[in-house]
């Protein structure tokens, strides 16, 4: 019968460094969930649809992502839809110039999401995160989870402040925040 070597317990440096990778792990896992992302695209993907733009470019429409990848990827298998009569381009990380986006995604990862809303000011880019709060923050559309269903949250003065039209229909299907 074979015997196996006795472990050591950790010693308490090494357990809370597991720990801490452990947490780290969970929380990617959770934030790259691919039934998440894929309802996400799917709701950036339709926003376009509900919202009214005053002056769209006359050769595409762009939904740009900012740090997350799934959700980027996601999107890239939509290029060249048509939408609102214009072939839709996916701007992800590096390629992103957020004042020539309609649809600007910012992923909870970053931490940078205030200066790029203040960089935004006055203009008509639809800003959506998944960052708590965000909507109630400036932003325009954030992403909540609810009894597990990813659900929207619109801050209509911020959408009006940048001149953007949202359809009374989504605005009935989100909760509205201040």
């Amino acid at each position: 019968m074979a015997t196996w070597p006795a472990i050591a317990p950790p010693r308490p440096a090494l357990a809370a460094l597991l720990a801490a990778l452990l947490a780290l792990f969970t929380s990617l896992a959770a934030a790259e969930n691919p039934l998440e992302a894929k309802v996400k695209a799917a709701y950036l993907f339709n926003l376009t649809k509900f919202v009214d733009w005053p002056d769209l470019p006359a050769d595409a429409l762009h939904i740009c992502v900012i740090g997350s990848d799934a959700i980027g990827g996601l999107l890239g298998e939509l290029r060249d839809r048509r939408v609102k009569d214009r072939p839709l381009r996916i701007d992800r990380n590096g390629g992103v110039v957020p004042g020539n986006c309609q649809v600007l995604f910012i992923s909870r990862s970053e931490d940078g999401w205030r200066d790029i809303l203040q960089g935004l000011s006055g203009s008509t880019v639809l800003t959506v995160s998944d960052r708590d709060s965000f909507a109630s923050n400036g932003g325009m559309v954030g992403f909540y989870t609810e009894s597990g269903k990813v659900k929207l949250e619109i801050n209509p003065q911020a959408a009006r402040d940048a001149n953007l039209h949202i359809s009374s229909k989504l605005l009935e299907l989100a909760r509205s925040v201040p």
